[in-house]
């Protein structure tokens, strides 16, 4: 770039070189930025003190609130910058990289644990109302923080690991970001999943937010989103909890029960006995001892059927001694499928959250 480049003018004596113009009360020189301005470009984007050499057509084409910004830019613009004159806008230099690179098809978004760039393509592409790509990120984000259980399903396998290890937040970003971030985009599709997220946290981590690793901030949550956060977790407790006395404690063998014939009692109570000890491992385990997912009612009820179905690991102790008989296996599958289908759909009631086309 020519040294003129850092000299600064007036629009009514400007130099015959590249110049910039800024207000006088500035004392800091914008600086043109490195990987995202070309010399043909006809205006200039300027964030705080870095600015891009971008065209106009570009920014029209995806979005009529930069056609109006740059129509009124005859009249409005009182500065030029190398000759160009500028569109100031109130965001970090990062952001609008993003969002233009983006609009130049440099780049695809397509990565949902990418937080800070979809955070700030979503927050960009609502205020300038490009509503293709707004459409395009909002849309990955749900395949975290989905609709319908099938893809919580699918969601909640991604982030466990084959040991059985289960660590989301390596992989997909914090609720209390998701939920900031749906609040100002106005994406309420975004609130159930992220509202069910953190309330299988303690008390003390929701009080004591999240503090983001990309820039040391802490977020907390609003107080009212708090108090959603502790009333949808005790709803979804209390469903829990009725579950488990109305379907598992005393549950009856199925009318096609293959030990209900079996002359000798302790056979033939083999499948009562069996639910006896699922309701026992899962009373266990609600301060999450033994699985560590405490707080997680779809996750513990699809576990009671699992405690029965899954195949015992090589050298370790049979937890299952007693496993019920395949028609009673099955009708307990049918009422686990219905009862967690049920929980899901209730989900935006209990957290106070109105969702089209839910579940």
């Amino acid at each position: 770039m020519p040294g003129s480049d850092s000299e600064f003018s007036s629009n009514a004596h400007s130099s015959p070189k590249s110049q910039i113009l800024t207000s006088t009360s500035e004392f800091e020189v914008p600086t043109r930025h490195p990987d995202l301005s070309f010399l043909d470009g006809n205006v200039v984007v300027l964030t705080g003190k870095q600015y891009f050499i971008v065209h106009q057509a570009v920014l029209s084409q995806h979005s009529s609130i930069f056609q109006e910004m740059i129509d009124f830019l005859p009249k409005t613009c009182s500065r030029l910058v190398e000759n160009r004159p500028v569109l100031e806008l109130p965001h970090a230099p990062d952001e609008m990289f993003y969002l233009l690179k983006t609009l130049y098809g440099l780049s695809k978004y397509d990565d949902i644990a990418d937080f800070p760039v979809a955070s700030a393509l979503l927050k960009l592409s609502t205020k300038y109302q490009v509503l293709a790509l707004r459409t395009d990120v909002l849309h990955r984000l749900t395949l975290a923080w989905p609709r319908s259980l099938t893809q919580w399903e699918l969601r909640e396998k991604s982030v466990t690991g084959t040991d059985g290890v289960y660590a989301p937040r390596p992989f997909l970003p914090h609720p209390i970001l998701v939920i900031q971030l749906a609040h100002e985009i106005d994406a309420p599709e975004l609130l159930p999943a992220a509202f069910y997220d953190l309330s299988r946290y303690l008390p003390s981590q929701l009080v004591g937010g999240h503090t983001d690793p990309h820039s040391s901030v802490t977020h907390f949550l609003s107080n009212d989103d708090l108090y959603r956060v502790f009333r949808g977790k005790e709803q979804a407790a209390r469903y829990f909890s009725t579950f488990i006395v109305k379907e598992l404690e005393g549950r009856t063998p199925s009318e096609f029960c293959m030990n209900r014939h079996e002359l000798q009692p302790s056979r033939k109570r083999r499948c009562q006995i069996a639910f006896e000890a699922v309701t026992y491992s899962l009373v266990q385990d609600i301060n999450g001892l033994v699985l560590n997912r405490n707080s997680d009612p779809l996750f513990a009820i699809a576990d009671s059927l699992l405690m029965q179905t899954r195949g015992d690991a090589p050298g370790t102790e049979n937890k299952a001694s007693i496993r019920a008989c395949e028609a009673c296996r099955m009708d307990y599958a049918t009422l686990v499928e219905n009862v967690r289908e049920e929980m899901w759909r209730r989900i935006p009631e209990w957290f106070e959250v109105t969702v089209e086309n839910w579940g």
